[in-house]
């Protein structure tokens, strides 16, 4: 028994020490961890005036959200204050900075998910990570965070950090602090929020993207409910008042004054996207965002967008892209514009259609395609103007928006073949867009109008593709965090490139984006419509323009807009306003020519009368456009073929029609020794007559041509003509 007690005794001591040295060496480690660490108060009253997070235009002025207001919590309810305190630290007045039935609950979750996903954060907490510390989840940040919470308990009082947090915190679409938020949703200042305006607010700080209130109101309205009972049940109100909030469905009035927000909300989120950090930590340390926006292009296009005077005040965007740093130097409008995905409507035709089918050879700009009725396995698609146009060429079609040959071509090309070229512009498609109608822009979810920007941009680059951004570089605390380093890749032919934008530049001359046609300098257009189910309404009107410089994204969207409202009317006056402001002072290059391709004479006769595609030399001809690769090929009836005049009274007339694309050679061959008699380059004639004074009488002779093309090298000989001369 004595040696049981005394064996107990020893374990007990032994685990006394190792506990004490245990407690000796936490408090060591605490003590060297953060002995370095004190409270920045200067960082709390600044944020007093602005955020301690700066974003800077190309110009390196900063571009701010809606005018920084502070409020002083004592203005604000009771239901306010609590909406926050229930939904983010329930015993805010009770503790002194650390909750520990919080942090005891947050290590056994982080325990049990092997994580430290759960913070356990109080709101003093909170404001000390959002002004003080980085976001790491690391066990040195959190022991640096409890320090200097502690700190902030001893020098403020409770009232002062809800304060401060709520004039802090993070609200979505570039709202920072609770002032700014309540009248960006609601038009009117926190101090007139009712209850469930303030528990709609403060569901949004926790994720500002899922629980965002313009883009994601369902979401974050059911996260209001939630927070109203956390009230309710931590007596912060009644059940009865309860209930009345919940029912209550708070009236969203995005204050439209502030352009700023949106263009701010949208640095922010991709911000967040390429640090991988949440939303509301950018007020963590002293960030610095760069970017390429033009400001003053961006004043200029809100201005003259709220000019145009629309039936049923429909939102417009409006997205300007840099061609040769793919970066977006303005962008207008909402943000949940911005980001949704629209039908494309006819936008999408040059994309999913015309250019890979020019990219494989099976169309070139003069290609003919019937349009007329067509039933496709049950699809029977209208043109437009409900008209049929018989035999039109790619570039009539395409530059008049014709559905028909569109599906047709997409119908020969193959669905499967065309998703894979869009999909390397970026486009998405869902494995139901298995279907014609994709040609016409009917897809199952859509496409952003970024995304369909980048896609159209690719044609002035060449067939180089790559996405399109605001951020140039990152700073944190003056160190550079991000750099862009864009990556381009190349997607088409650059022949490709240019003949649709040959044919959109026809499109914006005389064709549905005509109202471009005025415009002093090259310009390719295209434009889209989409309409309302049995209706004569329409949902989405666009107009996309792009010179060699800048691409210009023009969308104008609502949910029955007038017939009147198109993408040949309003979208491509827009387009129109913001390219003229583009070039005030100066004027973009004329797109150029790759070496890929040339342009070849067509015999007309021919095309109008047979659809066929011949090369001509006649006056009689036309000109258009061709892929080398894909030209249309010599009639070799008539331009290889050799004619020789013998008779007795002459040498042996040699003669055969002529292309000056050609040189050629004039061959001979006698007592089977093959020689040149003559060659040349810089023939001007269409027909040439060779006179073989080498020739002997009573010689056996044979003679033939040898073409040769001279931009590719290729040759051609005549057919061959023995002869005995006489």
């Amino acid at each position: 028994m004595k040696k049981t007690k005394k064996v107990i005794k020893i374990i007990f001591i032994t685990l006394l020490i190792i506990f004490s040295f245990g407690i000796i060496g936490s408090f060591s480690y605490y003590t060297y961890i953060t002995h370095s660490v004190s409270l920045d108060t200067s960082r709390l009253e600044e944020t007093k005036s602005s955020s301690l997070l700066k974003v800077y235009d190309s110009s390196l002025e900063e571009i701010k959200p809606t005018s920084s207001s502070y409020i002083s919590v004592s203005k604000l309810s009771s239901n306010t204050k609590n909406a926050f305190i229930s939904a983010e630290d329930k015993r805010f007045y009770k503790h002194g900075g650390l909750d520990f039935v919080r942090i005891g609950g947050a290590i056994i979750s982080n325990l049990k998910s092997k994580s430290f996903s759960q913070g356990g954060s109080t709101i003093s907490q909170q404001l000390i990570k959002n002004t003080q510390l980085s976001n790491e989840k690391t066990i040195k940040r959190k022991l640096k965070e409890f320090k200097l919470t502690k700190e902030l308990e001893k020098q403020y009082s409770k009232d002062e950090i809800l304060e401060m947090y709520l004039n802090n915190i993070y609200f979505g679409n570039g709202c920072y602090g609770i002032e700014n938020a309540s009248l960006h949703y609601f038009g009117k200042s926190s101090t007139e929020l009712s209850l469930a305006e303030s528990a709609l607010l403060a569901s949004t700080i926790n994720a500002p993207s899922v629980y965002d209130i313009e883009n994601n109101f369902e979401k974050a309205n059911e996260r209001k409910n939630l927070i109203i009972d956390l009230m309710a049940k931590q007596n912060k109100i009644s059940k009865e008042d309860a209930e009345f909030a919940k029912q209550e469905t708070p009236q969203i009035k995005i204050n439209t004054l502030s352009s700023n927000n949106f263009l701010y909300s949208q640095i922010i989120n991709e911000a967040h996207t390429l640090l991988k950090l949440p939303e509301n930590s950018f007020n963590s340390a002293s960030y610095k965002i760069y970017t390429n926006i033009n400001k003053s292009l961006c004043d200029s296009i809100n201005k003259l967008v709220s000019n145009f005077s629309i039936e049923t005040s429909p939102d417009i965007t409006t997205i300007v892209i840099d061609n040769t740093s793919h970066n977006i130097i303005s962008v207008t409008g909402k943000s949940k514009n911005f980001t949704k995905k629209w039908q494309p409507g006819s936008t999408i035709k040059p994309i999913l259609v015309y250019a890979p089918a020019i990219e494989s050879g099976q169309v070139s700009p003069a290609t003919k395609i019937l349009d007329n009725k067509i039933n496709i396995s049950g699809y029977q698609p209208d043109n437009a103007d409900k008209k049929y146009h018989g035999f039109v060429s790619v570039r009539e079609s395409l530059s008049n928006s014709y559905n028909i040959p569109a599906v047709k071509i997409l119908n020969e090309l193959g669905i499967t073949n065309a998703q894979n070229f869009a999909k390397k512009l970026g486009i998405e498609f869902k494995s139901a867009d298995n279907h014609l109608a994709i040609a016409l822009g009917g897809f199952t979810e859509g496409v952003t109008p970024k995304t369909l920007a980048d896609a159209y941009s690719a044609f002035s680059n060449g067939g180089n593709f790559s996405q399109s951004s605001f951020i140039t570089k990152i700073t944190k605390d003056g160190k550079t965090i991000f750099t862009q380093n864009k990556e381009t890749k190349n997607v088409m032919k650059d022949s490709t490139a240019f003949l649709v934008t040959n044919i959109l530049e026809d499109c914006a001359k005389t064709g549905t984006a005509k109202r471009l046609a005025d415009i002093e300098f090259s310009v390719a257009s295209k434009t889209g419509t989409v309409g309302k189910p049995n209706s004569t309404k329409n949902l989405c009107a666009y107009n996309i323009a792009y010179t060699s410089s800048h691409t210009v994204l023009s969308l104008i969207t609502g949910d029955s807009l007038p017939e009147n409202v198109n993408g040949s009317t309003y979208p491509t006056l827009i387009s129109k306003e913001i390219l003229k402001t583009l070039y005030k002072s100066n004027k973009p290059k004329n797109f150029s020519i790759p070496s890929s391709v040339s342009k070849e004479k067509l015999n007309k006769l021919e095309y109008e009368q047979n659809n066929s595609l011949k090369l001509s030399t006649q006056e009689d001809s036309f000109e258009e456009y061709f892929s080398k690769e894909n030209k249309p090929k010599v009639d070799e009836e008539k331009l290889f073929h050799l004619s020789v005049i013998n008779t007795p009274k002459t040498k042996p007339l040699l003669c055969f029609t002529l292309n000056k694309n050609y040189d050629f050679s004039v061959i001979k061959t006698q007592k089977k020794e093959e020689k040149i008699l003559f060659s040349s380059s810089k023939n001007t004639q269409n027909f040439v007559i060779f006179e073989d004074k080498s020739a002997e009488n009573n010689e056996i002779c044979e003679y033939k041509i040898k073409f040769c093309e001279k931009s590719t090298n290729e040759e051609f000989y005549s057919n061959s003509i023995k002869i005995k001369t006489f």
